[in-house]
Order: structure tokens, then C-alpha cells, then sequence
């Protein structure tokens, strides 16, 4: 009960920096091309060093044997997550990759953050990795609908997989890092919410609010990315020994965040139905307010009399 209420607050919080960037957008003090430089910010140097900053800390054999349980926890969830997106959009590709892809990153950070701590972030990189290969081949497949798109190029390249990366070798080698260091990280840190929300707040200031409503295909996204997915995920996770709690529950709120920013990038870059990929992202995060500390509280009941 006390995480769901503690993720509720967090949401909350971010709900009134997402009305804060809708407000801006709308007096005209923000534009989509400052929420583009903005996510160019968050993208290529907020979220690599948060990632970063959770891997500064002191190197144990059950921290490096629990990463290697949420690594297989996010192959798992990740490929679930396709295969039921699959079956339900199966020709529809803008609704089956927002079905499949979470906003683990950029909503999940903070939210990770605030109800289980600074270390909890070290075990949602492994389900961050896990989803930008997946995100950047087989996805990118899926909503382009063209195999030649696939690109290990981007992969390899994508600053989320350049800040594990980073984090790995800081953790597996202890690289001391100076306190002075340290310090910028934390700060750089602090601006992923404010951000990511601003960014999301002018995107909904972009569509009105009535095509929220008025689609089952919405709808549908949203119940599958929020509730079906997650919810089934959770179960099958009931199996696992709660000594891994907290990679459990890591796993469990990243795969229950709302559909991620990418669908709107990606739907852009490939000529997709870019304000419709938007809609999606827009009303799932609305929904999320409430569906996320309730699925908490749900699973944390479960698992604890499982």
C-alpha cells in the first residue's frame, strides 16, 4: 500500500509539470520545436548520466547476481510484451509498437527513484537495455514495416545504451569517480521529470483533448499497454522468490509505464500518423495517474501472500 501511495504522490507531481508545459505551450512561451531541443537535452545527457550515476556504487557479487535477474526479468517482460501486442494489433503497426514499448525511461527513472531509492535505478537500466535493442531492431521493423530500416548502427549508438555501458564499467572495474563529479550528476539528474513532463504537457497542448476519447483504437492501446500487459507480467512474476523484491517491483513499474515517447518520434522520422502516435502517448500517461499505484498496490499485496 505505501509504495502505490508514495508512486501516486510522485505522478501527481509530474500530472502538474505536464499541465505546466501545456500552459507554456498554449501562452506561446514554449513552441514543438523547443520541446524537441529539450528532448534532445534529455535524451543525450539527462538520462545517460542518471543511468551512470546509479552504477557509482560499491561493486558486490548479489548486486552483479541481481542485475543478471533483472536482465532475464526484462528479456522476459519486453518479448511478452511484443507477443501480446502482436495478437491483438496484428496489422496495426503504430497501435502494436505503442502497445509493446513502455516509457521506461524517461517516466520510469523518477518513478523508480521515489519509491525504492537511487540503487533501484541500477536494476532498471537492465530492463532499459533490454528495451532500446529490442526497441531499435526489431521494433523499428514492426512500425516501419520494412526490414530494411533495422539498424545496429543506432544500437550501439543510442545514448542509453552509451550510459550502461558507461555504468558498467564504473560499477565492474569500481572506477573512482571525484565527488565534484558526483555533484554535477546529481544536479543533471534532478531535470529528468521536469522535462520529460514539460516535453509531454506540450504535446497534449498540440491535439484536442475530445480525440482522446473518441477511438477504440486509444482506448484499446491503453488498456493493453497499462493494464493487460503489466498485470499478466506481475502474475507470472508471483513465481519468483520475493529475497528479489526489489527487482521484481523495478520490473513491475517499468512495464506498467505509459507508451513511450519513441512512437511519436519514430512515427515522425518514418512518415507514420505522427499526431495520431501522440494520441496514444498523451492518453496513456492521463490513465497512468490512476492505474499505476493502483497495479503497485495490487501486485505488492500478491506477491506478499503469495
Amino acid at each position: 500500500m505505501e509504495l502505490g501511495l508514495i508512486l501516486f504522490k510522485q505522478i501527481a507531481y509530474m500530472f502538474i509539470m505536464m499541465m505546466m508545459g501545456y500552459a507554456m505551450y498554449k501562452v506561446r512561451r514554449l513552441s514543438s520545436l523547443g520541446s524537441k531541443e529539450m528532448g534532445a537535452v534529455l535524451l543525450y545527457v539527462v538520462t545517460p548520466i542518471i543511468i551512470m550515476r546509479a552504477y557509482t556504487v560499491e561493486y558486490s557479487e548479489q548486486r552483479a547476481f541481481n542485475m543478471l535477474i533483472a536482465l532475464a526479468l526484462a528479456a522476459f517482460s519486453v518479448f511478452f510484451s511484443i507477443i501480446v501486442s502482436k495478437l491483438i494489433f496484428k496489422k496495426e503497426a503504430i497501435e502494436n509498437f505503442s502497445a509493446t514499448y513502455s516509457n521506461a525511461g524517461f517516466m520510469g527513472i523518477p518513478l523508480v527513484q521515489a519509491t525504492l531509492g537511487g540503487e533501484a535505478v541500477f536494476y532498471l537500466s537492465a530492463y532499459l537495455a533490454v528495451m532500446v535493442l529490442i526497441q531499435w531492431t526489431l521494433g523499428v521493423v514492426v512500425i516501419t514495416e520494412d526490414k530494411t530500416h533495422m539498424s545496429v548502427r543506432r544500437v550501439i549508438t543510442n545514448p542509453i545504451i552509451l550510459g550502461i555501458l558507461g555504468g558498467w564499467m564504473i560499477f565492474f572495474l569500481q572506477i573512482p569517480v571525484p565527488s565534484a563529479a558526483l555533484d554535477v550528476f546529481n544536479i543533471v539528474s534532478a531535470m529528468n521529470s521536469p522535462l520529460a513532463m514539460l516535453i509531454l504537457g506540450i504535446y497534449l497542448a498540440q491535439i484536442q483533448w475530445i480525440s482522446l476519447v473518441n477511438s477504440w483504437k486509444i482506448v484499446g492501446v491503453s488498456l493493453v499497454r497499462l493494464l493487460l500487459i503489466p498485470i499478466l507480467v506481475g502474475i507470472l512474476m508471483s513465481f519468483i522468490s520475493n529475497e528479489y523484491f526489489m527487482v521484481k517491483m523495478v520490473t513491475l513499474i517499468a512495464v506498467s509505464t505509459p507508451v513511450g515517447f519513441n512512437v511519436a518520434f519514430l512515427g515522425q522520422q518514418f512518415d507514420k500518423d505522427y499526431f495520431q502516435a501522440v494520441r496514444y502517448v498523451c492518453h496513456s500517461t492521463l490513465l497512468s495517474i490512476v492505474s499505476m499505484p493502483a497495479l503497485v498496490i495490487f501486485m505488492d499485496m500478491i506477491w506478499r501472500n503469495f
